[in-house]
């Protein structure tokens, strides 16, 4: 992969950025929010990759306005599907749990606030400058062949701890969206190669359905974090203690599955 396709690769996640951006300026549609959110992940994973070509000392980061922005949208996503979740999950209740509702839309506003004061028209030229500027003349087959290598040697290493926390799971997670969103740019222009050694014996559509099942987990330790301790008060609600419960119990059952998964289907 030379030069001239990964700068136009890098560019082409810029821009589209600055479309999500501009839809959710205003708004904050929860959609725009995810789009952007993904185009932030890919560009991340691919930088991570180019990042093998170049010594440990020059690694190819996004900037941290650009990932503190990232962050905080994520946020505002997280609480706009908890608020969501929690209409859909006290429908036929009697009791409805509208104080928490509202603290939940109180926590929307204030990192509405905090976007307002970014400008991320500038937030994205600045750390697109400055990433165009640092790109690595090509990307190897064997650089390649070593960050597919590195992220697989990470996925193992915590299945075969046996520790399965929320923490480990999720980072699971996270290497394999950066192997699989960077094999997808890479495979591209090099025509499908490595395919077999990426998958490890399986084919696309198995991990696109893992890494559902692994986000569907996720969300629902999101779910059950943002009720969190410190809005007891508010949390006394019987129908918010019945809600709690039942999605404890599907977490369980949700953990039981990926592990069983990940143990079975992929250290073998």
């Amino acid at each position: 992969m030379h030069r001239h396709y990964i700068k136009h690769t890098v560019i082409g996640y810029y821009r589209k950025l600055e479309k999500h951006c501009k839809k959710i300026t205003g708004k904050f549609d929860p959609d725009s929010i995810h789009e952007f959110r993904v185009e932030h992940k890919k560009l991340r994973a691919f930088l991570k990759m180019l990042s093998q070509e170049h010594a440990k000392s020059n690694k190819l980061k996004i900037s941290k306005k650009l990932k503190n922005t990232y962050h905080v949208l994520g946020s505002i996503r997280d609480l706009q599907q908890q608020r969501q979740r929690i209409l859909e999950a006290s429908k036929y209740e009697p009791q409805k749990p509208r104080a928490y509702r509202i603290i939940l839309q109180k926590e929307i506003f204030c990192y509405k606030r905090k976007v307002a004061e970014i400008d991320l028209e500038d937030v994205l030229t600045e750390s697109k400058t400055k990433i165009s500027r640092s790109l690595p003349h090509q990307l190897r087959a064997r650089t390649f062949k070593d960050f597919v290598e590195n992220k697989w040697a990470a996925v193992y290493a915590i299945i075969l701890s046996g520790n399965f926390s929320d923490d480990n799971i999720h980072a699971i997670r996270k290497q394999l969206k950066d192997l699989f969103y960077s094999w997808k740019e890479y495979k591209e222009k090099e025509n499908g190669k490595l395919s077999k050694y990426v998958l490890k014996g399986k084919d696309e559509e198995y991990f696109e359905q893992l890494l559902e099942e692994l986000g569907s987990y996720h969300d629902k330790c999101t779910a059950i974090n943002l009720l969190r301790s410190d809005w007891s008060d508010v949390l006394a609600n019987e129908t918010l203690l019945r809600i709690k419960d039942i999605w404890i119990r599907e977490k369980l059952g949700m953990k039981n599955l990926l592990v069983n998964k990940l143990t079975s289907d992929i250290v073998t």
